[in-house]
């Protein structure tokens, strides 16, 4: 595509007149969806395959808003103008190293309001077709809400089992064979979901999370077949599972693993190294005080024996007297259709799967 900032003579003079709009709808999966919210409001969450070219950066868009509230629109616009058109063509580069020939351009921001609407107005004036996605990300998050709230997975099994049973390895085993059959929770929170589970991790927005549960329902369509959840409490880490699938997650039958201690304390061990070494489950150990009944000394011990690499013993003492007290309680009000002994990961995924379809045909689901 040609590119149209060569001359001094773009600059970026927003008005009132209308621009092409889109609705989200009419969202096509091959749209090119440049967001340019601030790059802080589009790590929390941001519509599926978006692109972020932000008008402000971070600090920018906390000025503005301070200018606003204290000396009103017209300052806080004129400032962040200025901002913009000391770095305009390199805002226009940023842009137009996402155009393509032949693919339509959606601008989207918050609301569907000012920001969004000048950068149709400028990327037309440079020679750009593009649209205004209506309402923004805001009613991209309305239209999430809404749907996650009537969730209904009508062949739902939930794969349960003690911690350290390896259930999120197997459930990513069988997602190879099935991508359409697994619902990530953990994943999609980027948590493990216990106290200890975000040892490495970046967990996500609650806002991020419920849009990728969203992506994953409205990608399986109308397939039919058999989904499969890991067991969780309402909550994945502070991420809140919807009412909607955690009611189903309730009722659903149950698929439970059992791995001897030994095997347990090796898939610890391997879910909790980071590449900052033990220092970060040492972190987090030390804060399980409020939350376990483990006293001080206690604690102390657990991370001079994790300084001292005798990391088998710190995770057979977190399963015996953390982690089994706690779920082995949860778990026997849910009786299993099947028990799984976990060996290998990989044959152990095929035999569920095996399982699963047999028992869906069976009951003629």
């Amino acid at each position: 595509m040609k590119h149209l900032h060569q001359g001094p003579e773009i600059d970026f003079q927003p008005h009132r007149g209308p621009v092409p709009l889109l609705e989200l709808q009419d969202l096509r999966p091959d749209d090119l969806v440049i967001d340019v919210r601030a790059p802080a409001e589009f790590a929390e969450d941001h519509l599926p395959g978006a692109v972020n070219v932000p008008l402000l950066n971070d600090l920018e868009r906390e000025k503005v808003g301070a200018l606003f509230r204290v000396k009103g629109s017209t300052v806080a616009t004129d400032w962040a103008l200025n901002q913009l058109r000391s770095r305009l063509k390199t805002f226009l580069g940023h842009l137009e190293a996402h155009i393509r020939d032949q693919i339509r351009v959606v601008i989207c921001c918050a609301r569907g309001g000012d920001r969004s609407r000048h950068v149709v107005q400028f990327l037309v004036e440079c020679g750009h077709q593009s649209m205004q996605l209506v309402d923004g990300y805001r009613g991209y998050r309305k239209s999430v809400r809404r749907h996650l709230a009537k969730l209904d997975f009508p062949n739902l099994f939930v794969l349960d089992g003690l911690t350290g049973t390896g259930k999120t390895k197997i459930l990513r085993s069988i997602s190879k064979a099935r991508p359409h059959s697994i619902i990530d929770l953990e994943g999609y929170a980027d948590h493990r979901s216990s106290i200890l589970g975000d040892v490495g991790l970046n967990p996500v927005s609650q806002k991020r999370f419920e849009s990728r549960l969203f992506q994953f329902s409205k990608s399986i369509g109308s397939r039919p077949g058999w989904i499969l959840v890991e067991a969780e409490s309402r909550k994945v880490g502070n991420r809140e599972i919807p009412l909607s699938l955690w009611q189903q997650m309730q009722s659903a039958p149950r698929i439970q693993l059992y791995a001897e201690m030994e095997l347990r304390c090796q898939i610890l061990e391997a879910d909790y190294q980071t590449e900052e070494g033990w220092g970060p489950l040492s972190e987090r150990i030390r804060s399980l005080g409020p939350h376990s009944d483990y006293d001080d000394e206690e604690i102390d011990e657990m991370c001079a024996m994790l300084e001292r690499g005798d990391t088998k013993t710190v995770a057979e003492n977190l399963l015996e007297r953390h982690y089994d007290p706690r779920y082995s309680h949860q778990m026997k009000k849910h009786r299993p259709i099947k028990t799984f002994e976990v060996l290998e990961t990989d044959s152990l995924a095929a035999e569920i799967v095996e399982f699963l379809d047999r028992f869906v045909a069976n009951q003629g689901f």
